[in-house]
């Protein structure tokens, strides 16, 4: 790690919401089949479910299946998404991690949504609203830089924008926070701006680009507390190499 991302003493904690603290597999299943069936394809919800599960991300899914990723196509998927919100689960022991972790750091809801009201009203409805002391959604982030409005693509453009707003909100540096997620386009921006990248394995097909994009990987969102506590102790140390895989860096830090 260079000396840009080296990790200091943290004060932010930039939480991914889907697939990080929500298991939202069977909800994206469902919003991808809709939309697909929408725009004419004849496509079954078990072949939707088998590429779900092979493929990194939606974009491949779709890409797969041959239909082209329009405006049209991301409205459609985004808002049969959001409506299907109470099929998300929240993943084990994720609240009392949060519960945890919000005594000692400021925690940042960051995703890529479109409204804060949407997302405010799923964290809601996952009791786990508490813990947020900001949340950055595109309209958040908008508003902030004086924008009209964020559009979604270029993904990494916006979650470079998301990223930047949350450094202002919790009022730190790059260096001082942590970014966390299950995606490598979701953690790519954040380590471009020196914040250090934390990736929760949660579907082997992301195992690769995943490691790329995190400095660190946990295949449990019960391990934060003690990769951070071990973070914290070594705030001072570049930290190298430690993206290989999830065994090396629990073992390296002697995380059980």
């Amino acid at each position: 790690m260079n000396k840009k991302n080296a990790v200091g003493r943290m004060k932010a904690l930039f939480f991914d919401l889907d697939g990080t603290l929500t298991d939202i597999n069977q909800r994206g299943i469902e919003a991808m089949y809709d939309t697909v069936s929408h725009f004419g394809l004849n496509i079954s919800k078990a072949r939707v479910k088998q590429l779900r599960a092979r493929l990194p991300s939606y974009f491949d899914v779709f890409g797969e299946l041959g239909l082209e990723l329009s405006d049209a196509v991301v409205d459609y998927l985004t808002l049969a998404f959001v409506q299907r919100y109470r099929m998300s689960v929240i993943r084990k022991g994720a609240e009392a991690t949060l519960e945890t972790l919000s005594k000692k750091y400021t925690l940042v809801c960051v995703t890529s949504r479109e409204t804060l009201a949407e997302v405010l009203q799923e964290l809601k409805f996952l009791r786990i609203n508490r813990f947020f002391k900001h949340v950055v959604t595109l309209d958040v982030a908008a508003k902030n830089f004086g924008l009209a409005s964020i559009p979604f693509h270029p993904f990494n453009d916006q979650r470079r924008k998301l990223y930047e707003c949350a450094l202002g909100k919790a009022r730190c540096s790059p260096n001082s926070a942590v970014a966390i997620g299950d995606m490598e386009r979701e953690l790519k921006p954040a380590k471009e701006l020196g914040i250090a990248t934390i990736g929760l394995l949660t579907n082997e097909a992301r195992k690769k680009e995943l490691s790329e994009a995190s400095d660190l990987l946990i295949s449990s969102i019960n391990q934060l507390p003690r990769v951070l506590l071990k973070l914290d102790e070594l705030k001072s140390t570049q930290l190298k190499g430690l993206n290989s895989s999830t065994h090396f860096i629990i073992d390296s830090l002697n995380i059980r």
